[in-house]
């Protein structure tokens, strides 16, 4: 009992496990969300918000790695403050010119009347959705900055926020209206959040200009922007394809689908994006022997934790459908494509490593030809297959299959390990990870009854028992040190 309660009181002074916490919270919040959201907004509407928040996520991504770049750099250099000011304040200036560039662009989409989402009826929420856009270009830099410096409660803010006001707009609003209000939500959060950086500031931010870190931040945020971008574009090309070749409806399922399966692995990001700056900073300072060792232990733990949760969530999915039945029709696209994202999680830790170690560049050219395989099998499968809505993530699974594939290879090769195609997938993807992953996928694949899928967990639980029990020992040390990943 002594131990039990020397353990609660450690878990209540470690920022960490607040901050964890705090995510969890906030992920069960947006989860409540998207199912109440599926059912007031009904399949229609949730179509054209789907459309939304994907015109949004590619003004995101579309920010030429600014956020990316300053992250890497800082990361390095956060103890030269002086040097740190003025990285951030040139991104400040270039995140300005870039929202200029961006509202000009609405502007001649409406000017010209350019046929941007007309059938969402988009036009009418466009001004809106470009301010939020604008705004996600400077928090994600500013939450980047309070991520280097260890302040979390300013980040939790931001990630708690928006999920609480949509849980307001739920309550209040149904159809059309609540549309509207949850854009309107959406932009009160990231103001809010904006705000609160700017007051909380853990450095002077101010913009200047220096050329030659705009020259430095610009090109090796380049170089990451290709490979983010690129990236991230996989599964957004993929949903830009269901939402222009097939009904809003049937976009509005895939977006059910779609945010089910991806809040399961958000549960994992939050960990990932606590530890990724102190991952840079040790990677770039580690020998290869030490980062082997590093990697090993971190990608056992991760990589089996997420895909754990998607056999877990696959098996229990026919239950929201007790609940909401009208989103039936989705039940095929949400275990295609949680099997389609749990696979980046296998690449864990190499993208780190070789940004630390300089590749960026490489990591490039790798994620645009992933995404360029994405599009021409997506467009492959939808031409010539013609196959349903639900078939098109499959896409998505061959292009991060190759990608993460690659990924692992460039990463043992910098490491100087055995680069064979046998070594590579006994890393990358373990036979006790694939073997489950196989089963399931042919269970959906020849549309098998749910309760099967209680077989492939029993198998994934078997074969992965040994380092199920290790994980027990991981969380025990972050719970106890604080400084268990030294943020």
């Amino acid at each position: 009992m002594g131990k039990f309660t020397t353990t609660i009181k450690a878990a209540l002074k470690n920022k960490v496990i607040l901050f964890l916490f705090t995510r969890y919270a906030t992920y069960l919040i947006h989860f409540i969300n998207s199912l109440f959201i599926a059912v007031y907004l009904g399949p229609y509407y949730l179509g054209i918000w789907g459309f939304i928040s994907l015109i949004t996520q590619y003004m995101n991504h579309l920010s030429f790695g600014i956020s990316d770049a300053t992250t890497a750099i800082i990361s390095v250099h956060r103890d030269d403050e002086v040097y740190a000011k003025k990285v951030i304040g040139t991104s400040i200036t270039m995140l300005i010119g870039l929202s200029v560039i961006a509202f000009l662009l609405f502007t001649a989409n409406e000017i010209f009347n350019i046929d941007l989402g007309s059938k969402y009826n988009f036009s009418t929420y466009a001004p809106i959705v470009v301010l939020i856009g604008v705004l996600g270009y400077f928090n994600t830099l500013l939450s980047s900055i309070f991520r280097v410096y260890g302040r979390l409660f300013e980040i939790a803010f931001q990630q708690t926020v928006f999920p609480l006001l949509i849980l307001f707009a739920i309550i209040f609003f149904k159809k059309s209206n609540l549309l509207w209000a949850l854009v309107g939500a959406n932009f009160s959060a990231f103001l809010l959040a904006f705000v609160l950086y700017l007051i909380k500031s853990p450095v002077k931010i101010k913009p200047i200009f220096s050329f030659r870190l705009f020259k430095r931040i610009q090109l090796k945020g380049w170089h990451l922007f290709v490979y983010n971008t690129s990236f991230f574009f996989i599964i957004i090309s993929t949903r830009s394809f269901v939402s222009g070749f097939y009904s809003v409806k049937d976009f509005g399922y895939f977006t059910f689908a779609f945010s089910l399966a991806n809040v399961m692995l958000l549960l994992l990001h939050a960990f990932s994006y606590l530890i990724f700056p102190k991952l840079l900073n040790r990677f770039a300072s580690s020998s290869n022997s030490q980062n082997s060792e590093m990697l090993e232990k971190l990608r056992d733990a991760y990589v089996t934790t997420s895909h754990l949760l998607i056999h877990v969530a696959i098996l229990f999915f026919p239950l929201f459908l007790l609940l909401f039945p009208q989103y039936e029709i989705a039940s095929e696209a949400f275990k295609l494509i949680a099997l389609s994202i749990v696979l980046y999680t296998n690449s864990f830790g190499y993208s780190g490593l070789l940004i630390a170690k300089g590749y960026e560049k490489k990591l490039g050219i790798l994620s645009f030809s992933a995404l360029i395989i994405n599009v021409i099998i997506a467009f492959l499968l939808i031409k010539l297959l013609n196959v349903p809505f639900t078939h098109v993530i499959i896409a998505t699974m061959v292009s991060y299959f190759i990608y993460v594939f690659m990924l692992g290879l460039l990463g043992r090769k910098m490491l100087k390990l055995n680069i064979s195609v046998a070594a590579v997938i006994k890393d990358i993807y373990p036979i006790r990870l694939l073997v489950p992953y196989i089963f399931s996928l042919g269970l959906v694949l020849f549309s098998a009854p749910n309760y099967f899928f209680s077989l492939s967990l029993i198998l994934f639980l078997t074969l992965n028992f040994k380092v199920l029990l290790k994980l027990k020992d991981i969380v025990n040390a972050i719970i106890l040190n604080p400084n268990f990943i030294n943020i």
